[in-house]
């Protein structure tokens, strides 16, 4: 992990640098915010979720898993509480069906509400459960490997509420506690070493705010991924290498001491031959401990099996190739397009266009004309990403369907798009390097007749300042 430096970002989430690409995978105002607000919320999944049966969604450039841990988060939350639900429902009408309506002597009981307690109503409630299947590409094996072990920070606020007993909030002091460190959330936050912060210009210092419930990890996440890595990997996932990356002193606050303790246990060879008891008795201390109540009150298997997770730890470009398709929604999050161009050329968005189901939609943070005029090209309708809470546009959406683009880019952005700044990437062969796909769209740039993006942006307010004149008169 050399190449690397973890950081806490703003909203408590850890975030990654890349010395090698000299780049960030996160935003560091928020990894974990950046993926639900970009990437979960404006796929509208919760109009599909338990609508349809199955849903598929491709992660392009995995990382250390925000999108689609934000993502599994969001199914899993939704199919707890209609299980939650069910059961109590389940449990009611079974209780009316064996005490009261069996019972001959009901004249206490309002006859009007026993004529309604028919067999179909009492018979056990059904709902749909969709199954998810997500695909993640990411060509670093190391992330992959280490993605279930980050912690997801917590606020300071946070940490106080759970570490101090409930039984004390009902106090005026625990209250005011709990205020102040709000206040003063700076001084009790986890703090990034100077040199990352002068490095990645992080003014704030970790001056968390208070975080949506809705934001968080839930619990059985990042379990489901240990297993499913555990099963792609065999006896090579927990290798050395990685007990040397979880073991690193400078590394070891950022992971999870519990879910490294599953892992080696899950791949432990002892394994298969514990007997029943003992199982059970080493999965209370180091797994049930560390799930959610809510979880525990219903059956794992019923969620965990509706989630398929595949990875493919190659150049995304031939792992697409290898792929069927039919996804209903598509998270494109690369690198910078100056960064890691391969992934944003018009070769590559065709093979992502090929792949996305009629009514899919394709997400990314950029809002580059480069990158929005690259899928123009490939016959997508291309809109933006608005953001209610912030009230702008904080990302690019696409689709084959012009009715699934709420807001669809203005003819300013559109002229914006043939311009020289629109001028794509190329990469026919899905194998040319990172220097051959820049250099060519340097020759391109150089050559090309068409208008320069601050050219064009002048002619606009001149126009525009024209227009009021004119009104004036």
């Amino acid at each position: 992990m050399r190449d690397y430096e973890f950081y806490y970002t703003q909203d408590g989430s850890v975030g990654l640098y890349s010395y090698a690409d000299n780049d960030v995978y996160h935003s560091k105002f928020g990894a974990l915010t950046e993926a639900w607000e970009k990437f979960v919320i404006p796929s509208g999944i919760e109009k599909k979720l338990n609508t349809v049966d199955s849903i598929k969604i491709l992660d392009v450039c995995y990382g250390i898993g925000y999108n689609t841990k934000a993502l599994m988060s969001f199914v899993i939350n939704s199919d707890e509480k209609i299980l939650k639900n069910l059961k109590k429902e389940n449990f009611i009408k079974k209780f009316i069906k064996k005490y009261l309506v069996k019972n001959k002597s009901i004249d206490t009981i309002d006859v009007n509400n026993i004529n309604c307690y028919n067999e179909e109503l009492l018979a056990p409630t059904e709902t749909i459960l969709s199954k998810i299947s997500i695909d993640c590409l990411e060509i670093k094996n190391d992330l992959v490997k280490i993605s279930p072990f980050l912690k997801t920070i917590i606020t300071p606020q946070e940490a106080y509420t759970k570490i101090v007993p409930k039984i004390f909030d009902c106090f005026d002091t625990y209250w005011a506690i709990k205020k102040f460190i709000g206040k003063h959330s700076k001084l009790f936050a986890p703090k990034n070493r100077k040199e990352i912060r002068e490095l990645l210009d992080l003014k704030f210092n970790n001056d968390y705010d208070e975080i949506e419930n809705e934001y968080r990890i839930n619990n059985l996440v990042n379990y489901i991924i240990i297993d499913t890595l555990i099963n792609k990997y065999k006896d090579s996932y927990f290798n050395l290498d990685l007990q040397e990356i979880l073991k690193d002193k400078k590394l070891k606050r950022f992971f999870d001491r519990s879910l490294i303790k599953y892992a080696k246990f899950k791949q432990d060879f002892r394994y298969n031959y514990l007997s029943r008891f003992d199982l059970l008795a080493f999965l209370h201390n180091i797994y049930y401990d560390h799930l959610s109540k809510r979880y525990k009150k219903i059956k794992s298997k019923d969620i965990e099996s509706l989630i398929k997770l595949s990875f493919y730890v190659n150049d995304a470009r031939k792992s697409i190739l290898t792929l069927e398709g039919g996804y209903d929604f598509i998270f494109l999050d690369a690198f910078a397009y100056t960064k890691a161009p391969q992934l944003w050329t018009v070769e590559f968005m065709a093979e992502l266009y090929r792949r996305l189901s009629p009514t899919g939609l394709l997400m990314t943070y950029s809002n580059s004309a480069l990158v929005r005029n690259t899928l123009l090209e490939n016959n997508f309708y291309v809109g933006k990403i608005f953001d209610k809470k912030t009230n702008k546009f904080i990302g690019t959406i696409a689709a084959k369907e012009k009715s699934l683009i709420k807001y669809p880019l203005s003819n300013y952005e559109l002229g914006l798009c043939a311009t020289k700044a629109g001028i794509p990437y190329h990469d026919e062969t899905l194998s040319a390097t990172r220097e051959n796909i820049l250099k060519r769209r340097e020759i391109e740039f150089r050559n090309s007749e068409l208008m320069t993006s601050s050219k064009y942006m002048k002619v606009r307010r001149e126009r525009e300042i024209e227009g009021l004149n004119d009104n004036e008169d």
